[in-house]
Parts: C-alpha cells; sequence; structure tokens
C-alpha cells in the first residue's frame, strides 16, 4: 500500500535556495522529506510482521502465559471505578417482565440496549446516568437484535445504521439516525432518534430468530431456532423478481416445503443456529448451531466479492476429534478431551488476513480451550480474490490459561505447575487485534471476573524445555485479570472504534501492529461488557501506561525491573515519549521522573560513541 506524507509535508522536497539563504536552512527541506521516506520505510518494514499461525506453532507450552511481575499493575483497568447500572426505567421493567429480557451493546453508535418483552431500550454507555430512549412498536416480545449498516442507495443519508428487531411473529428494520448536539458540541452520536420504517418488515413464518449478524456492504444474516441461515433482503422498491423486504431462507432445500410437522419426525429435533459471524474480507460466513453439548460449524461462501447467495461449503459435525487432530490438539483435547461441557463452543471470531494467511478463524470454549481453524480450499484457480474455500479444518489448539489463574495467583507460569483451568466457566469473549478477553462468572456469586490475554511484548526469558539453554520462540501470551469483579453475569464484550491516527493512520490500518511501535501514535484499545447489573468501560494498559504507573510510584526497583523487561533501547524511547508529552497524557511527576530515568546510567547505560 503507496503512504502518502502528510498534507503539509507534501510540498517539501529539494528546492533552489535563494542566493542569501544559509546552505543549512537550504538543505532543512530536503533533510525533512527525508526523514519522512526513512519513517515510511521503517514503518512498512516492521509492518511485515510473523504470521499468527507461526507464532502458534513455535509456542513452547510451559510457557505459553505469563503474568505481569509483582507491583505492576493489572493490564486492564476500568475507566470507572464504579459500575455504571442498568438506567432505572429498564430496571423498573425488567422487574416486571412478563416474558424475555436481553441486553448487548453498539459501539459503533455508542449505545448499550436492553430488551424487555416487547419494549426496546437505548443508552449511552459513556454517559452518567443517560436518560435511554425507548421503542414500544411491537406487540410481540422481541427475541433478537442486531446493528447493519444500510446498503448504498436504499434510505436517506440521514439514516446510518439500521436496527434489526426480529420478535416471535415478525421481523423489522429501524432507521438510526446519529447527529451532533445543538449548535454542533458534542460528537456525531450524541443526538440519536429511531425512524420507522413501515415498509421494511416481514413475518418471521413461526421461525424464532435467535442471532442476528451483517457484513460491512449492508447484508443482514438471520440464526433462525430451526436451524436455518436466513437472509433479510431489502431494497429501495419493489421489482418484479423481488419485493422490497423479503425474508430468503439459504439452507432449507426441499426440507422446507414440507409440512411443519414432518421434519421434526423424519429429520429429528433442530438446532438453533446461536452465532454468526462475518468475514468481511475474505467474504466469508460462519455459523454456530447449538447441537446438544458441543455445536456443529458451517462455513458459507459470499462468493469473491461478497455478493453471491451464501453456500455451504463446509462443516465440523465433531469438534472433540476434528480438534484433537488439529497441531497440539492431542495434548488439549486428546486423552479424552474433557468434560463435554467443558469443550462446548462459546465464541468465535473471524482472523483478519493482517494477522494471519493460513489462519481464519478462532473458537474458544467454555473451559478457556482455544482452536484455530482454516477454512481452506483444495483448488487451484486464477480469481483475484484467491480460490474459495471448500473444507474447515483444525490447525492448532491451544491450551486454557493455568488454574492459577483462575484462582487469583500471580507470577511467572512454570511448567511443573501448570495445569488446565478446568474450573473456568467462560461465559462471554471478545477477540480483537491479538487480545482475547474472557468472562466467567464468579463461583457461588453474581458476579463476574474479567480476564485479559495478550502478547507478552517483554523480552522472552531462558527456556530449559529441550535440556538446553535457547531463546523461547513462539506466542506468550500475558494474563491479566481486572482487579476487582463486576456485578452481574456478562452478556457481551465489545471493542470500542478508535479514531485512526493522523500520522501513518492508513497504514497502520493494514497489519495488527504491536503495541511497542503503535503505542506513541494512538489510544490505548478500549473495551465496553455489558452484564445483568450494569455496563462497565475499560481499556488495555499498553507498556507506555504501565511505566507511566511505575514513574508515578517512585519505585527504583520496580523501574530496573521494567527496563529489563523491554530491554533499555525500548524503555528509553518510552521514556522520551512522556517526557515529552506533559499534561493530560502524562502529569508533572511523570514527565520529571521519565527526564530523571533517561539520565540514570543504571537503566539506560553509559552513552557510547559509534
Amino acid at each position: 500500500m503507496a503512504l502518502a506524507p502528510p498534507v503539509a509535508w507534501q510540498d517539501l522536497g529539494p528546492r533552489t535556495a535563494p542566493s542569501t539563504a544559509p546552505a543549512a536552512a537550504a538543505a532543512a527541506p530536503a533533510e525533512l522529506a527525508n526523514s519522512w521516506k526513512h519513517i515510511r520505510n521503517v514503518v512498512s518494514t516492521d509492518a511485515r510482521q510473523a504470521d499468527l499461525y507461526d507464532l502458534l506453532s513455535h509456542s513452547v507450552r510451559e510457557t505459553q502465559y505469563s503474568f505481569t511481575p509483582a507491583g505492576w499493575p493489572s493490564l486492564v483497568r476500568p475507566l470507572s471505578p464504579v459500575l455504571a447500572e442498568m438506567p432505572g426505567m429498564v430496571l423498573e421493567r425488567y422487574n416486571a417482565c412478563q416474558t424475555v429480557a436481553f441486553c448487548g451493546v453498539f459501539p459503533e453508535i455508542k449505545r448499550a440496549w436492553a430488551s424487555v418483552d416487547n419494549s426496546l431500550f437505548l443508552w449511552r454507555f459513556d454517559k452518567w446516568q443517560d436518560v435511554p430512549i425507548e421503542y414500544g412498536g411491537e406487540e410481540q416480545a422481541i427475541v433478537a437484535v442486531g446493528l447493519a449498516r444500510p446498503r448504498p442507495g436504499v434510505f436517506v443519508e440521514a439514516i446510518q445504521h439500521l436496527l434489526v428487531l426480529c420478535t416471535t411473529t415478525e421481523i423489522v428494520l429501524l432507521g438510526v439516525c446519529c447527529s451532533p448536539g445543538p449548535g454542533g458540541s458534542g460528537d456525531a452520536c450524541e443526538e440519536l432518534t429511531l425512524q420507522p420504517l413501515p415498509l421494511y418488515s416481514v413475518p418471521a413464518d413461526n421461525v424464532t430468530m435467535v442471532s442476528v449478524a451483517s457484513t460491512a456492504d449492508g447484508r443482514i444474516f438471520l440464526g433462525g431456532a430451526d436451524g436455518h441461515l436466513y437472509e433479510l433482503q431489502y431494497s429501495a422498491a419493489d421489482s418484479w423478481r423481488s419485493k422490497r423486504c423479503q425474508k430468503i431462507c439459504h439452507t432449507g432445500g426441499l426440507r422446507q416445503l414440507l409440512p411443519s410437522f414432518l421434519p421434526s419426525f423424519l429429520f429429528g429435533s433442530p438446532s438453533a443456529l446461536v452465532d454468526i459471524c462475518c468475514d468481511d474480507q475474505r467474504h466469508i460466513l460462519y455459523t454456530r448451531s447449538q447441537a446438544s453439548v458441543l455445536q456443529a460449524s458451517g462455513v458459507f461462501d459470499l462468493g469473491s466479492d461478497g455478493k453471491a447467495a451464501p453456500s455451504k461449503v463446509a462443516e465440523s459435525g465433531d469438534f472433540l476429534a476434528d480438534a484433537a487432530r488439529a497441531l497440539g490438539g492431542r495434548d488439549v483435547f486428546g486423552r479424552g478431551g474433557g468434560d463435554r461441557k467443558g469443550a462446548a463452543v462459546v465464541y468465535m471470531a473471524p482472523i483478519p488476513p493482517s494477522q494471519s494467511h493460513r489462519l481464519h478463524l478462532l473458537t474458544v470454549t467454555a473451559d478457556g480451550r482455544r482452536v484455530y481453524w482454516a477454512a481452506a480450499s483444495s483448488r487451484y484457480g486464477s480469481d483475484p480474490a484467491g480460490p474459495r474455500p471448500d473444507r474447515l479444518r483444525a490447525e492448532v489448539a491451544r491450551q486454557a490459561m493455568p488454574s492459577s489463574a483462575a484462582a487469583g495467583g500471580l507470577g511467572r507460569i512454570g511448567g511443573a505447575g501448570h495445569a488446565p483451568a478446568r474450573g473456568l466457566e467462560v461465559v462471554a469473549a471478545h477477540y480483537s487485534n491479538g487480545v482475547l478477553l474472557l468472562a466467567e462468572a464468579a463461583a457461588g456469586e453474581s458476579r463476574t471476573r474479567l480476564f485479559m490475554l495478550s502478547r507478552d511484548l517483554t523480552i522472552p526469558p531462558v527456556g530449559t524445555a529441550t535440556g538446553a539453554h535457547v531463546a523461547v520462540a513462539g506466542l506468550r501470551e500475558a494474563v491479566s485479570q481486572l482487579e476487582v469483579p463486576t456485578p452481574g453475569e456478562a452478556c457481551a464484550i465489545r471493542s470500542v472504534p478508535r479514531p485512526a491516527p493522523l500520522l501513518l493512520g492508513g497504514l497502520l490500518e493494514t497489519a495488527v501492529r504491536d503495541e511497542l511501535t503503535s503505542q506513541n501514535l494512538g489510544v490505548a484499545p478500549r473495551f465496553v461488557m455489558v452484564t445483568t447489573a450494569g455496563v462497565l468501560e475499560m481499556e488495555k494498559l499498553r507498556p507506555v501506561d504501565v511505566l507511566a504507573q511505575l514513574l508515578e510510584q517512585r519505585d527504583a526497583t520496580k523501574l530496573e525491573v521494567f527496563f529489563k523487561s523491554y530491554g533499555p533501547a525500548e524503555a528509553a524511547a518510552m521514556c522520551i515519549l512522556l517526557a515529552t508529552a506533559g499534561p493530560p497524557q502524562a502529569s508533572a511527576t511523570v514527565v520529571a521522573q521519565a527526564k530523571a530515568a533517561l539520565d540514570n546510567p543504571r537503566l539506560c547505560g553509559e552513552p557510547q560513541a559509534s
């Protein structure tokens, strides 16, 4: 990808200097332009990181996980010391609930949502005691809710999103209009209104929808309790080929034409399609059905341009058997594979090409074990988008984080003391840019414990797994835990979109970059978790954020450990970042301590002439 310099730099280059100007001043623009080219080349080179498959396949079992050293802050930090409770209006309606209630979050519009019976509530999760918007235009109970971007040219420009409401009798689209506050105050989502679209609703035809997913170009897919994959197609007007809004079943075949009582008798009870996720870059759709305790996963090809009708090309009908055949699967899932309840898949997410060209899908089990899959193709062709998938193969299995983590233990993990976290009971999960969040129900309490697994960027320790002193290779993950359990049971976890960096933003989007190279170009990653008690915003501490807290503590021992963990060069670069940041990014104490650390030869070493 071509990287253009900032607008202010585009005109910089060799020029003929006025005869009265010094030679140094004439060379300054050229030197600045050359500096920009050097930065661009360094960023481009750094973007070519190791494939996730290579990192996983070279991992040493005994050193796959680590904990932050004693005295360091947890890498996951809540933005508020207390949980933002559900609005009083929602709690009152929840206490009087007669049928069903659900909750979730839409970070795209900065709203949390809750449905109680036939009413839907939306409110800002980042504003204290925000008054929720209530929609009560449905007669039947709401059973599934989703958010989608509208297809271009179908609705007016003011409708920026579509709210998909599935009730027991129909499926309805609502227009979502976002705008700044009065006088342009606030962000782009300050004001929100729901626009009824009476022409965009279809009957449910006695099928309860249990999941909703959408693609980046506006296609809406629904998972039915009957186990079928549906699509809600919509257009600006009716045509001779299709209606303005219609529901299409992509997996029914001739079976959907049979009387309703025959399928249960002839084919057994249906398995609800509980989860759908879309890979917008490869144009692949993944589904997960609730089949007894274990799940069956399906792969649907949307064509090289993402506009074709979903075609089921592969599936995994026996999760344990497929996972056991993966790299490391015999150790993780073999020898009985643990209890069947713990091996149930509770979460899946696509892996973008920027992370791996060989791995396409991640699944997480109820006890925290992971399986990485490839939607591979056995064919070779000339399609510019690459060969389309026709099989699903488990590539790598990764053990759950240690049981000491689930028990709240700290310290580096050794091979002898490692045991799978059989006590972990994952109820919600989220994966984004190499960060995995796991929420589990605290035993005997109505509380949620949150764990975060992220790549350990410290200098690898010397391992002795093979009997020789070799540097540990592969993916090492740091295990962090939210220090205080969160009230309620986790319902959903999502990433909060971050603004693109002003400098190098276009290139940074093309690759998942480690924080050592990107922490000075953007803000810390943020997440939001919705529980049955409220909403919690949190952020992942970057290495520079950890350093700032250690500098604030003025603890020389902890600071020395940090410099040894990341190396003097990287740690000194972080000190420069903090020393030049100033308020509000860094307090006066942090700035002063960062400058002092740069002058400390015990930390940065003695200056050397090259």
